[in-house]
């Protein structure tokens, strides 16, 4: 063999491809040049002789040099963004056992398959072709993790070209982390505000490389949340009593962050005040400090004692709202009880009021002046007649039949002055307007009480017959001053006979039916003597 041509047929021209004149008889052919289409080759070998073998012309072959064009790679069903780009990103929230659709299409006259990779989880889908393609993955591995990829499409013809596209996804089923909000009001410490501002719940908040958040929520405690925007400020109203303020941030995708929660502790009723409380009874005898103490409660923050305060006066009538005597309220210090000074003398302040107010904090600041209080200043003399006696219980009218009477007279405290003590009688049966009539009146000295009590004792005479009360009563006028005018009397009970019945009997002794019946007598007056004294 000399040589052989190699010619291919374009159209319905046979050119000329190559000349071949050596062994092993092979060579190359660029068909790159060539137009896509329907091909055939043929060879002739010319030997040595000049003569030839023929043309032999081989089967019709595609030349293919165009690369698969028009790629499109698709997701369906994502919940933001289509992929096109990183900042259009297909956003997921599949679970991982979930499954992701993939679609995709190409333009080529002899498409032969394709492929997908750099996709979620684990594995790469199943190569779509050769032969009959369906275009669609339906990728569900199982193992479906959070975070962001670029699926590859790859598609190939049958000559062996390739084109590739691809897509932008993420998968983000978590929650955005809330930033620390700046708050108008101090957590965890009583307040008595209305409002509550906040903002810079954006600072330092993160979806953690996720879908990026889209809104702020606030609510309080189990109330219904509110959305405030992306800019993670606003304000709110507060409720009183320990409330829990909850904010948190919402993604692209609407997963839920965790709620940051803030313990707002808000009170805006002012303390309730009870009644005052007294170490000592308020009289002219006190010496030395009076303790006082103002009884206060709230109902949320609780009292701040250090804050609260007592003031007080005197008033001459116990009414209006400042203290007419010193003109003016007198502090006493801060807290809710104090001691008024020792230096007061309330010596002279018998028939005055003594007038306090107090000034009520809570922990949260809310604040309550008390209304005047007037307390009447009493005496603190006290006279009591105790162990009155007579030494009989039936004597003749007339003056000639005495019966003797003896009491003891007491103070509760030393009383320097002179003190009268009345002997007053009245008929048994007497009523309201009976008058007593004075039988004797004592006068007891100066000095008589130094010791707080003085013993009397004298002879009684009873003028008319009949039964009579006899009252032993200490200042009959009321001169003095007391705690307590009423506890100044005793009763006694005396039968007079009329001597023109019984006779005049020197020593007259009643005997023992007479007594009996007396004692019944003086047992059912006694029930009815105070009321009608």
């Amino acid at each position: 063999m000399d040589f052989i041509n190699v010619e291919v047929l374009e159209g319905a021209t046979w050119s000329p491809v190559a000349n071949i004149t050596n062994t092993p008889w092979l060579t190359a052919w660029d068909t790159s040049t060539y137009a896509d289409g329907d091909y055939q080759l043929r060879i002739q070998g010319t030997l040595t002789n000049s003569s030839t073998t023929g043309w032999v012309t081989s089967p019709t072959f595609t030349i293919d040099n165009t690369a698969p064009s028009d790629l499109s790679l698709s997701v369906s069903n994502a919940v933001l963004g289509d992929g096109s780009s990183t900042i259009n990103r297909a956003w997921f929230t599949t679970p991982e056992s979930g499954a992701i659709d993939f679609s995709w299409s190409a333009s080529d006259s002899h498409l032969s398959h394709a492929t997908l990779t750099n996709v979620p989880g684990s594995g790469t889908p199943a190569q779509d072709g050769p032969g009959t393609l369906v275009n669609t993955w339906a990728w569900s591995p199982g193992d479906l993790g959070e975070g962001k990829w670029t699926p590859v499409l790859s598609v190939f013809d049958e000559g062996g070209n390739s084109a590739q596209t691809s897509i932008h996804i993420g998968i983000d089923r978590t929650g955005p982390v809330v930033g620390t909000p700046t708050l108008s009001v101090t957590p965890n410490s009583w307040t008595d505000s209305a409002t509550l501002i906040f903002n810079g719940l954006g600072s330092n908040a993160t979806d953690n490389g996720g879908s990026g958040i889209e809104t702020y929520h606030v609510r309080d405690s189990a109330d219904d949340w509110t959305n405030i925007g992306a800019a993670g400020a606003g304000s709110m109203g507060l409720n009183e009593g320990i409330r829990t303020i909850q904010f948190r941030a919402v993604d692209k995708v609407g997963n839920l962050g965790e709620a940051h929660n803030v313990t707002m502790m808000v009170d805006r009723t002012a303390p309730i005040a009870g009644g005052w409380i007294f170490g000592s009874q308020i009289t002219d005898s006190l010496m030395g400090s009076l303790a006082v103490n103002i009884d206060a409660t709230d109902a949320n923050s609780g009292i701040d004692v250090s804050a609260c305060s007592i003031e007080y006066g005197f008033d001459a009538n116990g009414a209006g709202s400042i203290p007419d005597i010193s003109t003016d309220w007198l502090s006493v210090g801060s807290g809710t009880s104090a001691n008024l000074s020792s230096a007061i003398d309330w010596s002279t302040r018998a028939g005055q009021y003594l007038s306090l107010r107090a000034t009520l904090v809570d922990t949260a600041g809310n604040t309550a002046t008390t209304a005047a209080s007037h307390f009447l200043i009493l005496p603190g003399l006290d006279f009591t007649v105790s162990d009155a006696t007579l030494n009989r219980l039936i004597v003749r009218a007339g003056t000639q039949d005495p019966v003797l009477l003896e009491a003891q007279i007491e103070t509760n405290e030393f009383y320097s002055g002179s003190v009268v003590v009345s002997i007053q009688s009245a008929p048994a049966s007497r009523d309201s307007l009976t008058d007593w009539t004075t039988l004797h009146s004592i006068v007891l000295p100066s000095g008589s009480f130094i010791d707080q009590q003085e013993q009397i004792s004298m002879n009684v005479t009873l003028l008319t017959a009949g039964e009579f009360d006899i009252r032993v009563i200490v200042d009959p006028d009321d001169s003095i001053p007391e705690r307590d005018e009423g506890n100044n009397e005793y009763f006694l009970l005396i039968g007079a006979a009329d001597p023109q019945v019984i006779g005049s009997v020197s020593g007259f002794v009643p005997n023992l039916v007479i007594l009996f019946i007396m004692g019944l007598f003086v047992s059912s007056i006694l029930n009815r003597r105070e009321s009608a004294s």
